[in-house]
């Protein structure tokens, strides 16, 4: 079992064709990802899935058989399973079976064993390897594990269910249906120099060397014998870069001991293994994203920069740090609105968060406008915002309709931005939002973002990073209706809803609320609940960062001027992040003062 690294924590659950759970629980053993053996009782075919985590990202993958023996489970077996069976992830180990005859597996095998035949001429395989049951060694780096690391694999429902595959040694981006391939994905020739092996072992080495302020300031096997000459390293994304191995280090030792930054002290942790990105191909070495995330005492995660990368030089792998002067970011996040003291309809809705630091640069240019855009089919670029610097904003704001409208503005020198750092970008209902979605799920999460030194967007910034960036949009935006409403969305216990729902206070009162919440399946990290007052939570009586696994909060404040009656509006928000970095936020709302049926 393997998702390109081995699964940490994971355990397995069979289901037979009828839906019935015939294994749960089963362990994975960490250090070789093998689990085993489950006896298969009732009616094939069988559906298995593991839940775990690989570095901080949580992770389920799934694999179908109807006769027993070495089943792998890896993002491609998931791939074949939800192919084969023409679900949506979200009701494939849920319910009487759908497909998965030897048949429907061995098409989905060869057309996905098509799409992705550079990666296994990569790897070494034959084109016909056996994605369910070959020889794999988790971790290893090698053959089939190998094809996990260099492929990106992606999960959803259209109007059917849908896989998407994506180089990361290269380009492309290829959508699969049932029987149907659009696109390819293409292998840099460079690739085959790319030793995961070494990456690995640098990771290994930083590991040591954050495990404690010593280590970390070593001159002989610190942070500084691993970071590359050119490294760069800031306190947090707004603030400018410290570039050398020497003070590029320092930094991070000084932000780990809490020096500098917030004041948390983290040592006492670890350091996460990593994950890979894309890495580039051009004119100098290779250079590859990826995750530099550190998991406190606490249980908390703590990511050290965004697009971090390291660089594969002649004499092997080093840390670069930030891989932009500017270092923007991008999610996307769906919302969940549910009144809780009343049935009522629930709604959704879909946001791009994407946060572009307003920062000066190399240069002295300073960022005051951003234009956002995607790639649509035909590979040609949509514009979907404009950002401009507002007030002392930390973040470029969106370029709005009006101060009362939130509707993006494309044109620069119409509209208005709403307030300092409002890095959310509303995407359509219907089917506009869903043109949005669609087009970063077939022609891949890429964001061009056109940088300018003025505010009427027509002068580019200059800088290291030059007129324009590229980055990955965390998480794909669900489309189908039912791909909303099937994600594992946390459901609050009876005493749960009971308690909002009658939360009260007098003037200057102490209040508890300590809310508890189950899943209907797994791939959900939850990793922050909010207390509120308002439908936007800007009166927040009450926020907790919580640790992995999350499944329950401690929720303290103490009322001001104004008591809090039990008709009154409260919102409970929870907010957590898929496999894909998709991020899902329940508000969970009371609002007995509005008709018994209606929303809030």
């Amino acid at each position: 079992m393997a998702a390109g690294s081995l699964l940490s924590g994971a355990t397995v659950r069979v289901l037979d064709a009828t839906g019935k759970a015939i294994a749960t629980g089963k362990t994975v053993i960490a250090t070789t990802g093998a689990y085993g053996p489950i006896t298969l009782t009732a009616d094939a075919p069988f559906r298995v899935e593991a839940c775990g985590s690989v570095g901080d990202k949580p992770v389920c993958v799934w694999g179908a058989t109807n006769a027993g023996g070495t089943l792998n489970l890896t993002p491609l077996t998931s791939a074949l399973t939800v192919l084969a069976s023409g679900q949506a992830p979200e009701t494939l180990m849920t319910g009487p079976l759908q497909g998965l005859s030897d048949a429907a597996l061995a098409a989905a095998q060869t057309q996905v064993r098509t799409a992705i035949a550079p990666a296994l001429a990569d790897a070494g395989l034959a084109s016909d390897f056996d994605l369910l049951a070959g020889a794999l060694t988790a971790g290893s780096h090698t053959g089939y594990d190998r094809v996990l690391d260099t492929v990106a694999v992606g999960l959803g429902a259209d109007t059917k269910a849908f896989v998407t595959l994506t180089s990361r040694m290269g380009s492309g981006t290829a959508y699969l249906e049932s029987g149907t391939t659009q696109g390819s994905l293409s292998f840099d020739a460079a690739a085959a120099g790319v030793d995961l092996t070494g990456l690995d072992a640098l990771f290994t080495k930083l590991i040591a060397a954050t495990a404690n302020v010593n280590a970390c300031q070593s001159s002989q096997s610190g942070l500084v014998t691993l970071f590359d000459a050119n490294a760069r390293a800031s306190i947090d994304p707004v603030s400018s870069a410290f570039v050398g191995a020497a003070q590029a280090s320092q930094v991070v030792c000084l932000r780990m001991n809490g020096v500098l930054g917030e004041g948390e002290v983290m040592f006492g942790g670890k350091l996460l293994p990593t994950t890979l990105g894309r890495c580039d191909f051009g004119a100098g070495d290779p250079l590859c994203r990826v995750s530099f995330v550190y998991l406190t005492a606490k249980g908390y995660q703590r990511r050290l920069g965004v697009e971090q990368a390291a660089v594969k030089r002649p004499a092997g792998w080093t840390f670069l740090g930030n891989r932009l002067e500017v270092q923007a970011t991008a999610a996307a996040r769906l919302v969940l609105t549910r009144r809780i003291d009343s049935a009522a309809p629930d709604s959704y809705a879909r946001f791009l968060d994407v946060s572009i630091p307003a920062v000066g640069v190399s240069g002295g240019g300073v960022l005051q406008c951003a234009r956002v855009s995607q790639k649509d089919m035909s590979g040609a670029d949509v514009a979907l915002a404009l950002f401009k610097k507002a007030g002392n904003g930390d973040y470029l704001s969106l370029w709005s309709v009006s101060a009362s409208d939130g509707t993006p503005s494309l044109d620069p020198f119409s509209g208005a931005t709403r307030g300092n750092s409002i890095v959310s970008v509303p995407v359509p209902a219907g089917a506009a939002g869903d043109a949005t979605a669609r087009n970063f799920v077939r022609a891949g999460r890429a964001l061009k973002i056109e940088l300018f030194q003025d505010g009427a967007c027509a002068t580019p910034l200059g800088g290291l990073d030059g007129g324009a960036i590229s980055v990955e949009m965390a998480g794909l935006l669900p489309i189908a209706s039912s791909s909303q409403s099937g994600q594992p969305w946390p459901a609050l216990s009876a005493a749960s809803v009971s308690a909002l729902s009658g939360l009260k206070g007098a003037v200057n009162a102490k209040i508890t609320f300590g809310p508890i919440w189950t899943f209907p399946r797994g791939g959900l990290a939850v990793n922050r609940a909010a207390l509120c007052t308002d439908a936007a939570c800007n009166s927040k009586l009450s926020e907790l960062e919580l640790a992995a696994n999350a499944t329950s909060a401690a929720l303290n404040a103490t009322l001001g001027n104004t008591a809090l009656n039990t008709s009154d509006y409260k919102l409970l928000r929870i907010t957590g992040r898929m496999p894909d970095g998709l991020v899902l936020q329940l508000n969970a709302q009371s609002c007995g003062v509005q008709t018994s049926g209606l929303p809030c």
